[in-house]
């Protein structure tokens, strides 16, 4: 028997032949601790159905489904390949039929401490991919230019890149994001005393300019930048911060990181251009679990570890936060979202391959490599 056939078979034996799954809800986290809340027995959600998708990333195969089949669990696996493979996986399968689903992305990130601490939750309207650039050596670099990274094609580091793959910015509905922000607002977020005193390091910083990462833990607007690297320290997160700025034309406030985020969304993006699911019900979470840089701005040391303390309640607060967002998709379906929350801003990626004009990007630039 082949590998294929063998998937194959595998699909068949948890799903009855014929019977398509139309989950209202979507929700992908990227990892098992993302996911451990969810799958637990105390879960709000019980998904006592696994459906095996082939093409998935390995040691999560199955797609978790709740018994009534209104909400999937799609874990797809830590980077940007495997989460690029996983959701294509996904919308390309037979099993699902994903037409009216609300995506909901969650995960953990490093938080920028100008903007919030461990333990808040991020809900982002932009997804920014900084990782598409050139780098070099740090120290051999000009001074002014702050860190080695340099969009493609640029002439400075503060320019819009020359070369543009289309996965660099994706922009989400934004009043999708205030209604979730609105009841994600209303949950009691969970901290730990590791967290709390990792947190008071930050208290009275220069000018005040961290005094966000000394208060306690909140739900917030804030956007998402992804990357394969992770990176940590004082002057590559300004840079970055930067790069967020440009590349949204201003209008990007870098709070969160991320891997996996914008290849997610290019793969959402490529479904909704063959209407196979519509752009405008996605929902980016992120959920403090580090700090992007330390609180002082000294040589790090290895082994460098992340977790300060935060890592159990980023993933806390994202479960209930994310759970009192699909809980009230739920019990508003038929009176508002079946028919879907219009978004008055514009949605997409920067081609404005859905239709519409982004607000950021270099137009000219767009206009000429899109005609290549």
């Amino acid at each position: 028997m082949s590998t294929r056939d063998s998937a194959a078979q595998g699909a068949q034996a948890h799903q009855p032949a014929g019977a398509e799954i139309t989950p209202k809800v979507l929700l992908i986290a990227m990892f098992y601790e993302e996911s451990r809340n969810w799958l637990s027995s105390d879960s709000a959600l019980q998904f006592s159905r696994k459906v095996r998708v082939p093409g998935l990333a390995r040691g999560y195969e199955d797609i978790h489904v709740t018994e009534n089949g209104e909400v999937a669990l799609l874990v797809v696996g830590t980077a940007l390949i495997n989460a690029s493979l996983s959701i294509s996986a996904l919308l390309t399968s037979p099993l699902f039929d994903l037409t009216k689903s609300y995506f909901v992305l969650t995960g953990i990130a490093g938080v920028n401490p100008k903007r919030a601490t461990i333990g808040s939750v991020a809900f982002a309207k932009f997804a920014i991919q900084v990782d598409t650039q050139l780098e070099f050596d740090a120290r051999e670099v000009p001074e002014e230019w702050g860190s080695g990274y340099a969009p493609m094609g640029a002439d400075r580091p503060d320019q819009f890149p020359g070369i543009v793959h289309g996965s660099e910015v994706f922009e989400l509905n934004a009043d999708l994001r205030a209604y979730a922000l609105s009841v994600a607002k209303t949950v009691e977020l969970t901290d730990s005393p590791k967290a709390a005193e990792h947190r008071a390091l930050w208290k009275n910083s220069p000018g005040g300019v961290f005094d966000a990462a000394a208060q306690d833990p909140t739900v917030l607007e804030g956007d998402v930048l992804s990357s394969n690297t992770f990176w940590h320290g004082h002057r590559i997160s300004e840079a970055m911060e930067r790069v967020a700025r440009v590349y949204t034309s201003g209008q990007g406030e870098y709070t969160m990181t991320a891997q996996e985020d914008n290849a997610l969304l290019a793969g959402l993006l490529n479904a909704a251009l063959q209407e196979k699911v519509d752009f405008s019900r996605i929902l980016l979470i992120r959920s403090a679990s580090n700090f992007d840089r330390g609180h002082e701005d000294k040589p790090h040391e290895l082994p460098f570890v992340m977790d300060k303390g935060g890592l159990g309640p980023s993933t806390r607060n994202l479960y209930l936060t994310a759970l009192k967002v699909i809980e009230g998709i739920l019990e508003e379906w038929s009176t508002r979202f079946e028919a879907g929350i219009p978004a008055e801003n514009y949605i997409g990626d920067i081609f404005g391959s859905l239709g519409g004009t982004p607000g950021f990007g270099d137009k000219q630039n767009i206009e000429q490599i899109r005609s290549h």
